[in-house]
C-alpha cells in the first residue's frame, strides 16, 4: 500500500479561537489592535475576554483618539470616576441617541403648556443636580479633526432661568461672528475664552477645499460635506458619572448662505421633552468660513439650541432634565450605533408634528375669533331688543 504525505506527517492541530491563547498575548499583541466597538463586541464573547477588555489602559487610548477633546487633563480626570472609567465613558458617548416615538403622543401636550407639568417645576435638588457640565465637541472631516475643544459650564441660577444655548465661536477677531439676529428669545449663550494660540487643548484646521471666493460652495461640494463632516457634541455629568452624545454624528443638512458666503450644516437628534408626551429636537449647526482666494474651509461657529415644536430654547432647569432622562435611558431614549434611518425617521416625524401643531394653533385661533364674532353678535342682538323694548315701555308709558 502506497504511504502518502499525510501519514508521514500528521497535521497539525493550531489553536483557533482566541481563548486557546494565552492571556498575556491577548492583551499585549491583540486587544490594543481593535477600535472601540470591536473592543466592545469581543468582551461579550466569554467571560475571560469580559474581563481582558475591560482594562481601562485599553479604553484610555481610544477615548482620547476618537474624542480628541478629552485629553484636557480636567475632562479625563472626571472620565477616570466614571465605573469603569473610559470604558463607560466610550459606550456611553459612542453611539448616538434615538428615541422612540411610538406609544408616543405629542398631540396631549398642545392642550396646556409645558409649565403644567411637574417635572418641568421641579428645580434640580442640590445632591443631584451638578454642579458643571461639561460639554466635548469634535468635528472631523474624512477621519481628520478639523476642530476639537472641550468647555466648562457652570450650573448657576442664571443659567436655570435663562433660554439654553451653547456657542463655541471662532475667536480671531479679524473674520466676522454668527449675526446674533439669528438667534431667537435672546437665550444666554456660553462662549469659551481662550483661543488656539492660549489654549493647547483645542484643534483648529482647515478643511482642504477650494470654493469659489464670492459663490461659496456648490451643490456637489455641499453633498461631499454633508457627507464627510462628522460631529460629536459629548455631555458629561460629573456628578452622575454619565454622559451622552446629542449630536447625530451624520449631518442631516447642508447649505450655503448667501448673504454670508458661509456653509451651513446642522445635525438633529429628537429627544423626549420634561412632559412624558413632549417630544424637543436639538439642534447643531457648524458654520463654515471660506478663507483668502477660496481656499480652505475653516469652522467659524458651532452653536447647540435645545428647542420644543414652536421654536422655543428650552431653560437650564429643563436642559438638566432632559439631559438626565437621556443618560438614564428613559421614556423611549435608547443609545444605538449607526441607525441612520431611526435617526432621519425622528426627525420627519418631528417636522411633520410641528406643522400640525401650527395648523392646529391656527384652527384653535380661528375658533376663538369666531366665538369672539359671535359674542360681538350676541352683544349687538341683546342691544337692539333692549331698545326695542324700551321704546315699546316709553310708548305705553305714554298712553
Amino acid at each position: 500500500m502506497a504511504t502518502t504525505l499525510t501519514d508521514l506527517h500528521p497535521p497539525i492541530t493550531m489553536a483557533t479561537t482566541l481563548t486557546d491563547l494565552h492571556p498575556d498575548i491577548i492583551h499585549t499583541h491583540i486587544l490594543p489592535r481593535l477600535d472601540g466597538p470591536s473592543l466592545s463586541a469581543t468582551a461579550t464573547a466569554s467571560s475571560s475576554l469580559k474581563s481582558l477588555c475591560s482594562d481601562d489602559t485599553l479604553w484610555f487610548p481610544i477615548s482620547q483618539s476618537t474624542f480628541p477633546s478629552t485629553t484636557h487633563p480636567h475632562v479625563n480626570s472626571v472620565i477616570s470616576t466614571f465605573p469603569s472609567g473610559h470604558r463607560s465613558f466610550f459606550l456611553d458617548s459612542f453611539p448616538t441617541i434615538t428615541t422612540d416615538l411610538t406609544h408616543r403622543n405629542p398631540r396631549r401636550s398642545w392642550s396646556h403648556t409645558k409649565y403644567d407639568h411637574p417635572s418641568c417645576n421641579l428645580h434640580p435638588s442640590s445632591h443631584s443636580s451638578p454642579s458643571q457640565l461639561i460639554s466635548t465637541v469634535d468635528i472631523c472631516y474624512q477621519n481628520d479633526v478639523i476642530f476639537s475643544k472641550p468647555m466648562f459650564t457652570d450650573i448657576t441660577s442664571h443659567f436655570l432661568s435663562s433660554g439654553f444655548l451653547t456657542e463655541l465661536s471662532e475667536d480671531n477677531p479679524t473674520r466676522t461672528r454668527l449675526d446674533p439676529t439669528r438667534i431667537q428669545n435672546d437665550p444666554t449663550r456660553i462662549r469659551p475664552g481662550a483661543g488656539t494660540g492660549s489654549d493647547p487643548f483645542r484643534i483648529a484646521r482647515p478643511i482642504d477645499l477650494t470654493v469659489d471666493e464670492i459663490a461659496g460652495a456648490d451643490a456637489a461640494t455641499l453633498r461631499h460635506l454633508k457627507e464627510s463632516v462628522k460631529l460629536n457634541w459629548i455631555i458629561i455629568d460629573p456628578t452622575r458619572k454619565r454622559a451622552c452624545n446629542l449630536s447625530s454624528i451624520k449631518a442631516v443638512s447642508a447649505r450655503q448662505d448667501w448673504v454670508t458666503n458661509e456653509s451651513i450644516i446642522r445635525y438633529a437628534t429628537v429627544l423626549p421633552g420634561c412632559d412624558p408626551d413632549e417630544i424637543v429636537r436639538c439642534r447643531i449647526q457648524v458654520v463654515l468660513g471660506v478663507g483668502e482666494k477660496g481656499v480652505g474651509l475653516y469652522v467659524k461657529e458651532v452653536v447647540m439650541k435645545v428647542q420644543d415644536m414652536d421654536g422655543v430654547c428650552v431653560n437650564g432647569v429643563e436642559f438638566l432634565k432632559i439631559v438626565e432622562g437621556v443618560m438614564m435611558e428613559v421614556n423611549g431614549v435608547r443609545r444605538k450605533v449607526g441607525d441612520d434611518e431611526e435617526r432621519l425617521r425622528c426627525c420627519r416625524v418631528f417636522k411633520e408634528l410641528k406643522r400640525e401643531k401650527k395648523e392646529w394653533e391656527k384652527m384653535k385661533e380661528e375658533k376663538k375669533e369666531m366665538v369672539i364674532w359671535l359674542n360681538y353678535v350676541a352683544i349687538f342682538v341683546s342691544f337692539c331688543f333692549c331698545v326695542y323694548f324700551l321704546l315699546l315701555l316709553l310708548k305705553n308709558c305714554k298712553t
